[in-house]
């Protein structure tokens, strides 16, 4: 089962050290009518040091490169405390570091990876925005689902269908990065899962999945379009066949 609760643990000497380096160098860089300006860009929702997307890399990338080999459970930790932290910086590094761990949050046994998966729903469904999300479905949750989908398959069907608009999402863009791969039955049985739903960020993910597929498989986006074109939102539909 997949908790969404916080998840409360002491932190390790290694994760401590870790977002006090972060945030130290994020402090020593800050910018605070930048910042003002991220935010409202981000219609308020989240806290900004002000620091630009090409710097905060450099700073990160400098981080990751003094930071202590972590293990499974300090990397879980790191996770939720960044997820904790007001500035929307802390969580842009959980998920790129996330992005590339994959081997790592596999773990070595089932049991390694639902754990993973867990922490990262929590990540999913608290503070949720396209930023972290777009990152999070095709290159983690994507991923998780390529090495063992026999476990991360059903649970994407549940996401499909849950209230959370960020799981299903999640789950209509997984296979984003997929190609020829991407299984184009669960694809479309996702799109019309959620054909129905008002939210612009569902439609529009209706839409770009369909758009990536028809880069590789144009015939089978369009018929599908077509024989659903009642049930598919004029936003989803145009998105899917931009290219056409």
């Amino acid at each position: 089962m997949i908790l969404r609760g916080n998840v409360k643990a002491t932190i390790t000497a290694n994760v401590s050290q870790t977002i006090t380096a972060l945030g130290n160098a994020y402090k020593s860089h800050a910018d605070t009518e930048l910042a003002k300006k991220m935010k409202k860009h981000m219609r308020g929702l989240f806290e900004y040091y002000g620091i630009r997307s090409l710097e905060r890399r450099n700073i990160d990338a400098n981080i990751r490169t003094k930071m202590p080999d972590l293990s499974l459970a300090e990397h879980h930790q790191l996770f939720y405390r960044c997820w904790e932290l007001p500035q929307r910086e802390y969580q842009i590094f959980a998920a790129e570091l996330a992005r590339d761990s994959i081997k790592l949050l596999s773990g070595n046994c089932d049991q390694d990876l639902k754990g993973s998966i867990s922490v990262i729903e929590s990540m999913i469904v608290k503070k949720s925005w396209w930023d972290c999300i777009d990152l999070l479905a095709p290159r983690v949750i994507g991923e998780f689902n390529r090495i063992k989908p026999e476990i991360m398959g059903p649970i994407l069907d549940k996401w499909v269908t849950d209230d959370n608009i960020w799981l299903k999402r999640t789950a209509i863009l997984h296979q984003l990065l997929y190609k020829e791969n991407t299984d184009q039955q669960k694809l479309f049985q996702y799109c019309l899962i959620c054909a129905g739903e008002d939210d612009i960020y569902l439609r529009k993910a209706i839409g770009w999945a369909l758009r990536n597929q028809f880069k590789v498989n144009p015939a089978a986006v369009k018929r599908f379009v077509h024989r659903n074109e009642f049930k598919l939102s004029k936003l989803s539909k145009r998105e899917a066949l931009r290219h056409a």
